[in-house]
């Protein structure tokens, strides 16, 4: 893993303050430019590969590069449902991170925390105790979310790697009916075999909001995800990249423009040698035709 000297937060927040976001038809074909000031990411399926186990997960080392070099520039912030202990070693390129879809987040060495989680992690704990006696099938793997005082303030059931049989679905769906009826969040994406457990209702907007706050940035925002979970994201943000690849839908996200997975690199090195001015001419994205169509 590289690892590069971060801009002091402080800093690097300066780097475009004499330049407001400027989003305008530069040309009779529409053209869109916008100068970003902060670039937000998501993790799995984003920067990293969505189909390999939690231990093999890694930025792939194209990505990884030029994200410390834009890092030396601008703020990166990571928004994910990962855990900060997981993600924050993995990205050591971000100043900030939200973690478990903002329940814990990391900003310019504070901690920040949704008191209101607290007061329901021993329904957590009933719900993980149930999750673990009910699944019999090996392959079904629980994910723990822990917050950095090792609590287990969420957790996630996957069964990715599991045979596709009506005996996997039937005992995901149990657990997340016994979940729901705890009073838990129960958070699922689409056809994506595996759901989140949350101690109370998050999305990904409400933490960028408060990143935002945290940063005292209202303007200049690139949200780069790969599914609907970060469809509120994308809608608070100034320019939404989504992502797309072999489990990602076009049709299920609400950006403006989408990059497939092995051009993300590409995309980020030519914002990079552009100035940090978006373009929608970039050769290698494309309008999201799905969304106008909405």
């Amino acid at each position: 893993m590289i690892v590069t000297e971060q801009v002091p937060l402080a800093r690097a927040l300066d780097f475009h303050d004499d330049v407001g976001v400027h989003m305008a038809n530069s040309s009779d074909n529409g053209t869109t430019r916008v100068h970003v000031m902060l670039l937000v990411l998501d993790y799995d399926g984003t920067i990293s590969s969505l189909n390999v186990s939690r231990t093999r997960s890694r930025v792939p080392k194209k990505t990884r590069i030029v994200l410390h070099r834009i890092g030396k520039s601008i703020p990166i912030a990571i928004v994910t449902t990962k855990d900060l202990s997981f993600v924050m070693p993995r990205t050591p390129f971000a100043h900030a991170w939200s973690g478990v879809s903002g329940l814990e987040a990391k900003i310019d060495g504070k901690i920040v925390r949704r008191k209101d989680y607290v007061r329901r992690l021993r329904r957590i704990s009933h719900a993980l105790e149930y999750a673990k006696s009910c699944l019999t099938c090996n392959e079904i793997e629980i994910e723990e979310k822990r917050d950095l005082n090792r609590r287990t303030i969420a957790f996630c059931v996957d069964w990715r790697r599991a045979p596709d049989t009506e005996e996997v679905i039937n005992e995901a769906n149990k657990v997340a009916v016994y979940c729901e009826e705890l009073g838990l969040k129960v958070v699922g994406f689409g056809r994506q075999p595996f759901f989140d457990v949350y101690p109370l209702p998050v999305d990904k907007g409400r933490a960028l909001e408060e990143m935002l706050r945290e940063l005292k940035l209202k303007k200049g925002v690139l949200y780069m995800g790969d599914s609907e979970a970060d469809n509120p994201a994308f809608e608070r943000s100034d320019v939404s990249m989504g992502v797309m690849h072999e489990n990602s839908c076009a049709g299920e996200v609400v950006c403006d423009y989408l990059v497939e997975f092995a051009d993300v690199p590409s995309f980020l090195s030519m914002l990079l040698a552009n100035h940090f001015l978006f373009d929608s001419g970039f050769p290698m994205i494309r309008r999201n035709v799905e969304k106008v169509k909405r």
